[in-house]
């Protein structure tokens, strides 16, 4: 019974492992391929980007292609993120799970602070989406 509870209590901290470790992951993979995106296209000059207020005003001059590397790094970070969890827990479905829904929570927020097309709010659930599918087929493993 003792090594029961044991075996139950360790899934459960490599669950809680896994997903807390794979936000971490998942945010620091975002947060690098979008600072190459905007290395390799720049925002406009003199636009603020810790000021939302200023990145709303300018986001029809930002390029469609910083866009769309804002998009890679939102699906990379749920990827990377959500796959990190899985293995970590043990290729357990749910880490990934949970950590491809808090990543998504960040892309959401962001969403909700600095207005974007209409093309990239509905782009961005639907990567997600993609991106934790792919995590859960790869290093998922659902237990029954």
């Amino acid at each position: 019974m003792r090594k029961e509870i044991e075996a139950r209590l360790s899934e459960m901290l490599r669950l809680i492992l896994g997903v807390l470790l794979g936000v971490v992951v998942g945010m620091v993979v975002t947060g690098v391929v979008e600072g190459m995106g905007h290395t390799i296209f720049p925002p406009p000059p003199g636009v603020d980007l810790t000021d939302p207020a200023a990145l709303g005003t300018v986001m029809s001059k930002i390029p469609l292609e910083a866009k769309i590397a804002v998009l890679l790094a939102w699906f990379l970070g749920v990827l990377f993120g959500a796959s990190t969890a899985n293995l970590i827990a043990g290729r357990r479905a749910w880490a990934g799970r949970i950590a491809a829904l808090c990543l998504f929570a960040f892309s959401a927020w962001t969403l909700t602070l600095i207005p974007h097309p209409t093309w990239f709010v509905v782009a961005t659930p639907i990567a997600a989406l993609i991106a934790a599918f792919a995590a859960e087929k790869a290093f998922g493993r659902p237990r029954a």
